[in-house]
């Protein structure tokens, strides 16, 4: 059996980065998980690519901070850029946009107020303003290269000396308290590659039996073991006898051709209506949250009916610009939502300085992912978190109801 100090399943951008964090504060006994270091149905791929600290709730407002401030002093390696977050509100939702705003200030996160008519001068483009009350302007939220991001958190984990296993499925999981390393992960290791719709297969949990029973079965042993499995990582607590409150839900995101305006100077828009957009190379990319979306390991996207009913209509409504756009392409992912819409963070309640965990960030995994890996990896290690406090994002909450009840999510 391959024993290890610490075991990580999923090497997504929060496995990536706890790994890094670990390696960091001198543990040189690390291993990460995965089905598919590519990531072809990882949420670290299939989104959009924005970061933001524009929250209600103090707690993500300061991961948020910490990591953007992170991406700027790396911008060149992964891609992140300042170009800002637009929020246009209705009048029923300015209220509470004002509130939400003034916690942001409180922060040290600038924040500016526009009006229609500002809007108007600053982005000439949206030229229609119909049920806009006013805006509200982040420019030190941005883009960045999600890949690029994953790339450099391996890139210091495997510095660090910690080792990436590919094509490992979990099976099962056991504690043996008294033992020496006291944690056993039962892995299906595949030990050729994994075609396209085998890894569909698996990512969906359809059919996956018969796949299982050609890998070799390798079970790992080690003494701290930490749940970042993404979508997947209810099932792996699960495994470990404890609550699987989060659900996977899909999200849509197409890419639309905007030849007749040039979005690149401009960063994340998101209109009253829900739908978000910004800019893609010399493309556009949009995406909405579409009410009651059933959960489940959905990946089928919807294409172009997607895209005339929920992005198109509502963009043509905002701009005259927009009334010609057309659709290219698209993708569906995965968000892992919690009960209040934030990540769950910390030693999980009941196994406490054995087993932890970092997931259902439900969307915010990119903006919030170094934040994750510094504070998981200084309580893994010293016990307590030291440069950022993420207590509040304990799954302990969900019993004691301390709730963090975000509601500025897209």
């Amino acid at each position: 059996m391959p024993r290890v100090s610490n075991l990580i399943i999923g090497a997504g951008l929060i496995g990536s980065s706890t790994a890094a964090q670990l390696t960091r504060l001198g543990e040189d006994s690390v291993t990460v998980l995965d089905l598919d270091l590519e990531g072809v149905f990882s949420s670290s791929e299939l989104n959009a690519g924005a970061v933001r600290a524009t929250f209600n709730c103090i707690p993500n407002i300061q991961a948020s901070r910490y990591s953007i401030e992170y991406f700027r002093s790396i911008q060149a390696e992964v891609g992140f850029r300042a170009a800002g977050y637009l929020w246009l509100y209705s009048p029923e939702k300015w209220k509470g946009a004002q509130m939400a705003t003034q916690i942001q200030r409180s922060q040290g996160w600038p924040v500016e107020e526009w009006s229609p008519s500002r809007l108007t001068q600053k982005i000439p483009f949206i030229d229609k303003l119909e049920g806009i009350q006013g805006c509200f302007f982040s420019p030190q939220d941005g883009l960045i290269n999600p890949n690029l991001l994953k790339l450099h958190f391996r890139k210091q984990a495997l510095q660090g000396g910690a080792v990436f296993e590919d094509r490992s499925f979990v099976r099962a999981i056991e504690i043996h308290a008294q033992a020496e390393f006291p944690i056993r992960v039962t892995v299906a290791k595949f030990n050729r590659p994994l075609g396209p719709e085998e890894k569909h297969q698996l990512a969906t949990l359809r059919g996956t039996l018969e796949l299982l029973s050609g890998a070799e079965t390798v079970v790992w042993e080690c003494e701290k073991l930490v749940n970042c499995a993404g979508a997947w990582a209810p099932l792996i607590a699960k495994m470990l006898g404890t609550p699987a409150v989060s659900q996977p839900v899909r999200r849509q995101v197409c890419v639309f051709d905007c030849r007749e305006v040039d979005l690149s100077p401009y960063g994340m828009i998101v209109d009253t209506s829900g739908v978000y957009f910004h800019p893609e190379a010399t493309n556009g990319i949009a995406g909405f949250a579409t009410p009651q979306e059933p959960p489940g390991y959905h990946f089928e996207y919807d294409g172009e009916s997607f895209f005339q009913e929920q992005i198109w209509a509502p963009l043509a409504e905002r701009s005259t610009a927009f009334e010609r756009l057309r659709h290219l392409t698209g993708w569906s992912g995965l968000y892992e939502v919690s009960p209040d819409e934030s990540a769950i963070i910390g030693a999980v309640p009941g196994l406490k300085n054995r087993v932890f965990e970092a997931h259902s960030f439900s969307g915010h995994g990119v903006m919030h992912s170094h934040a994750a890996g510094v504070g998981l990896a200084e309580l893994m290690v010293y016990g307590n978190y030291r440069s950022i406090d993420l207590t509040p994002f304990s799954g302990d909450r969900f019993n004691s109801g301390a709730l963090l009840r975000e509601s500025a999510v897209i």
